[in-house]
């Protein structure tokens, strides 16, 4: 289609769109292409969308600040983003669309359910067209304010509240010395809120020596702004820095929740070049928990009062939300053990049901009862790091008790995988004689891919996906982590503690979105339940990839802070690998092909159950292969192993 035609389309629909009061109003087309894959006919659209949105409504008065932000003539608050937009050239093979919400700023869906890569050529990026052969159009908005504006980033244009006063904060974990830190979370994120020069004087800086040790004032003279206010300078040595300082002219950050939620409502509004009739949200890890946060303050009922999306994809979100909607927030702020310490992430309510605190009495839960016409149909899929490094377990349980996912919820537990897939060449020795290894290469993508194929066969069709697969307290794969024990012959001493979830008290106007205790006042700490695991080490519950259910070398969710700054408390995101003794691998299996046939014998039992594709059985196949050859790269056995903790056959 001629580029001038596409574009008059395009704005004849949105102001079709305008005329019926939807937010989003307007917007520019910068580039159309079309191209082929596995004979399917697409065009990729990019350029940027442009918003306009009431404060007056009702669907957007839980956006903090937004009251006070400037207004355009018609008295509407305005922010722009930039899409891109990968769909079927024939509009009758839309099914639907998967939106995926940009975890600061980089696109995932394509490497996670097509198995593309991030190589500049479209066809190699596109993998092998998974979302495409469901019908599912592929839609990314920019939301969030703190990303860089270039041609490979989703962002977003946010507005500002110029007067406004307050108090940032920034930390920091070094394992080694520095001379300069920044006041942005990470080097792709920018420093929206530099110092407020006028009054630096009131900034202060701490250090501590471990996550809950006390704060020991660092001297003003030990340490000074740069220029620019957007980093500090000084003699940085190990240790937990903290820093509380003035900041001004906070940005509506909540506007990012809105833009996804007015994205969907206009993609599945009438006489639009991108029309479907039904929206699923994907978000990951950071974007898991916008999602999650998205849906505990009632984003997904547009200012229309129609449903935003029909089904959301949550991975590795665990219990937390974050910081997306509130004064001077920092949406790439997230907390782990030994990093982000205390933001609004891993605070209650966890569960979708409500349930009371015992430390507030508030009975809280995700979704709210009076907001059911809005629920979506869900999907939370977290790996086994989660557990241990997101508070996962406090999503289906309070206190002891088990809590079930409502009727619109699925409930996934990848085990012992973890946060992400490690490419094997990534993987470093810890001790060699020992076999012990960082990085966990479980190619769980197998298992999204499968359930994505579910999701959208649940939100297009009706067709109900597998029932929740995840640990419980009643049938014993659940533990208290005072209770979790790993097996003995592994030889492995277990996390100081799992990252934990709060009770916090962030001030007396955090209701309106506002921090005043900086940093905040911890009521309680909350430690999660975790997977209890088998005598191999592996998690006994979830979703269980073919090379955990025949087992030649034990795959850990989490791995310890080896030769690091607070060593006996868990690494972010990585888990690791144990090398069994060929002892223990041939006491099972007589040879390589043996094995394999195990493998491809665990492999189609997967198919069977839902939780691999057919057309992935040679994947495992490949990646089984590549775990004997380098299980078996070890010296020859001396003896033979027959303690019952090493023999008896396969698992399953």
């Amino acid at each position: 289609m001629d580029k001038i035609k596409y574009f008059l389309l395009c704005t004849l629909a949105i102001l079709f769109s305008a005329n019926a009061n939807a937010a989003l109003v307007s917007q520019t087309v910068t580039s159309t292409k079309t191209f082929t894959i596995k004979g399917i006919k697409l065009e990729a659209i990019s350029g940027e969308f442009n918003f306009a949105f009431d404060p007056k409504s009702a669907a957007n008065q839980v956006i903090v600040d937004l009251d006070k932000a400037p207004r355009n003539g018609k008295g509407m608050v305005e922010a722009k983003a930039n899409f891109f937009i990968i769909q079927h050239q024939d509009p009758k093979l839309r099914k639907g669309a998967l939106v995926e919400v940009s975890n600061r700023g980089s696109k995932a869906a394509l490497r996670y359910f097509n198995l593309g890569d991030n190589s500049s050529n479209q066809l190699s990026a596109m993998g092998d067209g998974l979302i495409q052969e469901l019908g599912l159009s592929l839609i990314w908005v920019g939301w969030q304010g703190d990303v860089p504006k270039n041609n490979d980033t989703m962002h977003a244009t946010l507005p500002r509240v110029a007067g406004i006063t307050g108090y940032a904060r920034s930390d920091w974990t070094l394992d080694s010395s520095k001379s300069l830190l920044s006041l942005a979370h990470h080097d792709n994120i920018e420093t929206i809120y530099p110092v407020d020069f006028d009054k630096q004087s009131d900034a202060w800086l701490t250090k501590r020596m471990g996550r809950d040790n006390l704060r020991s004032i660092v001297p003003r003279s030990k340490w000074q702004f740069s220029s620019d206010g957007k980093m500090i300078a000084g003699d940085f040595q190990p240790g937990v820095y903290e820093l509380v300082y003035p900041a001004k002219d906070p940005m509506v950050i909540g506007l990012g929740l809105a833009i996804i939620r007015d994205t969907a409502e206009y993609v599945k509004s009438a006489n639009n070049p991108y029309q479907v009739s039904k929206t699923i949200a994907f978000g990951v890890s950071q974007t898991g928990r916008f999602l999650r946060h998205f849906l505990y303050q009632g984003f997904n009922e547009t200012e229309l009062g129609l449903k935003a999306f029909d089904g959301m994809y949550i991975h590795t979100a665990g219990a937390g939300r974050g910081s997306f909607n509130h004064r001077f927030a920092q949406p790439s702020r997230d907390a782990h053990r030994m990093s982000a310490f205390y933001y609004p992430t891993d605070v209650f309510p966890f569960t979708s049901a409500r349930v009371r605190s015992a430390i507030t009495n508030k009975k809280l839960g995700l979704l709210k009862r009076h907001h059911q016409d809005f629920y979506p149909k869900i999907f939370y899929t977290n790996t086994g790091y989660e557990y241990w490094g997101r508070a996962a377990g406090l999503i289906h349980s309070h206190d002891i008790y088990d809590i079930a996912p409502l009727a619109n919820e699925r409930i996934y537990h990848i085990a012992s995988a973890q946060h992400f897939v490690e490419q094997t060449k990534n993987m470093v020795t810890i001790n060699e004689s020992e076999g012990l290894f960082q990085g966990n290469p479980l190619n769980f993508k197998l298992h999204l891919r499968a359930l994505l194929s579910h999701m959208s066969n649940w939100v297009v069709d009706d067709i109900s996906p597998p029932k929740s697969n995840y640990p419980k307290y009643y049938d014993q794969t659940l533990t208290n982590f005072s209770h979790f024990q790993l097996p003995k012959w592994l030889n492995m001493e277990k996390p100081f503690k799992p990252h934990t979830a709060y009770e916090i008290d962030y001030g007396d106007t955090w209701d309106a979105g506002i921090i005043k205790n900086q940093p905040p006042v911890i009521l309680a700490e909350i430690i999660p339940p975790v997977p209890k695991v088998d005598n191999n080490g592996h998690e006994i519950s979830g979703i269980k990839h073919p090379l955990v259910k025949a087992p030649i070398a034990t795959f850990f969710p989490w791995m310890l802070r080896h030769n690091k700054f607070a060593s006996n408390e868990i690494m972010n995101f990585r888990g690791g690998v144990k090398k069994w003794p060929k002892s223990r691998i041939l006491n099972r299996y007589a040879d390589k092909k043996s094995y394999l046939n195990h493998v491809n014998k665990m492999t189609l039992k997967s198919v069977a159950e839902g939780w691999i594709l057919a057309r992935d059985v040679s994947r495992v196949k490949q990646q089984g292969s590549w775990l004997w050859q380098w299980s078996m790269d070890q010296p020859e056995p001396i003896f033979a192993v027959t303690d019952k903790s090493t023999s008896g056959g396969a698992e399953e």
